[in-house]
């Protein structure tokens, strides 16, 4: 988050002041009960070719593993540029286990193409093997634990471009818990 001014507390904290200019891709979380909402921005140039547990923040929202992901959209906020032909995945990858690991690389869409991504505004539907379908699967299923959204870029860099994610999904609750198993 960028700020004007900041100063350095005695445990080196650093505390910014001024005007709050960027989110640096935090995500928003909404609901009630089991349902919730996951909002989160992804500037497109910052993200890994291939996910992995160094690309985890402090402010990744973290989905049950058992949950069901109904339904999701990616919407443009910024054109997206490359240099050549490069593609969005956005999946899943386990987060808090002795060795994090993929869960769904694009359990939520696949190989979203530049061109899908250029109309500031435009949407498209999340389609993935993790969204609401009969026989669909369960976050965390795989990878068989907790997960965290993982966006990533396939055959080449994107150098420009911001897009939304949000992403609606129902937690095991009731008797179950967090711990229904995945299938």
């Amino acid at each position: 988050m960028a700020r004007d001014n900041t100063w350095t507390n005695q445990d080196g904290l650093v505390v910014g002041f001024g005007t709050h200019s960027e989110d640096n891709d935090v995500a928003a979380v909404s609901g009630v009960g089991n349902r919730k909402v996951v909002t989160v921005e992804y500037d497109l140039a910052n993200l890994s070719d291939t996910y992995s547990a160094s690309d985890f923040k402090p402010q990744d929202v973290t989905i049950p593993r058992g949950s069901v992901i109904v339904r999701g959209t990616l919407q443009t906020l910024v054109a997206a540029t490359s240099g050549g032909a490069a593609t969005l995945d956005i999946g899943t990858f386990t987060k808090g286990l002795a060795t994090d690991v993929v869960d769904d690389a694009d359990g939520l869409v696949a190989d979203v193409s530049i061109a899908e991504m250029t109309s500031i505004g435009e949407v498209h539907v999340l389609d993935g093997a993790l969204i609401g379908a009969s026989g669909q699967t369960a976050v965390g299923a795989t990878g068989l634990g907790n997960c965290v959204i993982a966006p990533s870029y396939e055959t080449a860099v994107f150098t420009a471009g911001r897009v939304r994610l949000t992403v609606e999904y129902i937690a095991p609750a009731g008797s179950t818990g967090g711990t229904v198993a995945a299938v």
